[in-house]
């Protein structure tokens, strides 16, 4: 059995000396003697006042809070013809008013020393109270808006290979992805955005043609490639590529699950790509 740990510190400013992150990160990682492995560790940022001179888009300084982010990454031998994966990580902050997960598990098989593939899917739940919606002017100035947002994201990402000779082989990837959220809560920036309460750092915004409904979004994407390969020669290689996309956008969250929204993305119209690459060795 081997373990190694480590332990890191980093932290950082703008030119002008403003804190933007201080974190503690440590890592533990065990390799057992079968060959299987088992990895954690977690990172403490936002350790004293820091700020975020990013979060308005070109507006001031925002105060962060504290946040705890642990991890778990588990692999299985990888001498076996059928290897399990699995990770996870999680991240707190601001008294659970922003949160997230996400689960990653992994199936990679391998067959008669040709074929191989893998089947990995990823799920992830992020809730962002302090989410930037948008920057506003009026008579009144500029306000930078913020809004809670609650969003799901679900991947599913496949890999199938095969080797017909040492230099023939076949190379497929496929993956369909969904992310969907919605706004609620619309606000502003306060005039105290460097606040160490919470709340003080954000007002109330009043403009009904904005927070009435906020909205949400669905964007749902799928890629796809294979790749033909042909050693003709020693050195020199013959490529035939196709790859396929197609992409849709709602303003909305929509009810459906992940299932529908896939079905959905076959209807669109896709873009398909088509690469020929050869190269040619000029042996002097």
């Amino acid at each position: 059995m081997c373990v190694q740990l480590n332990n890191n510190w980093w932290q950082w400013w703008t030119t002008d000396g403003l804190p933007l992150e201080r974190a503690y990160n440590t890592n533990t990682h065990i390799n057992f003697k079968n060959n299987m492995g088992w990895h954690m560790g977690g990172t403490v940022g936002q350790i004293g006042k820091t700020y975020d001179d990013r979060a308005a888009r070109g507006g001031p300084a925002v105060r962060q809070d504290l946040y705890v982010s642990p991890w778990l990454s588990i692999n299985g031998d990888d001498r076996k013809a059928i290897v399990p994966y699995f990770n996870a990580n999680y991240f707190e902050s601001s008294d659970k008013r922003n949160w997230s997960w996400n689960v990653g598990p992994e199936i990679d098989s391998k067959a008669m020393g040709r074929f191989s593939s893998a089947l990995s899917f990823n799920w992830s739940h992020n809730v962002q109270d302090n989410q930037w919606y948008g920057n506003f002017n009026d008579a009144a100035g500029r306000h930078y808006t913020f809004a809670h947002l609650d969003q799901h994201t679900t991947s599913l990402t496949a890999r199938l290979n095969y080797t017909f000779t040492p230099n023939v082989s076949l190379q497929t990837y496929a993956q369909p992805f969904v992310s969907k959220g919605t706004y609620t809560n619309v606000r502003q920036l306060s005039a105290t955005p460097r606040a160490d309460n919470y709340d003080d750092r954000y007002a109330p915004y009043i403009n009904p043609s904005v927070t009435t409904n906020p909205g949400g979004f669905n964007f749902k994407a799928f890629q796809s490639n294979v790749v033909f390969r042909w050693e003709y020669k020693p050195a020199s290689t013959l490529f035939l590529v196709w790859n396929q996309g197609r992409q849709g956008f709602g303003g909305a969250e929509g009810t459906k699950a992940f299932q529908g929204d896939v079905r959905d993305l076959f209807v669109l119209h896709p873009a398909n790509t088509f690469l020929v690459k050869m190269s040619y060795w000029l042996n002097r």
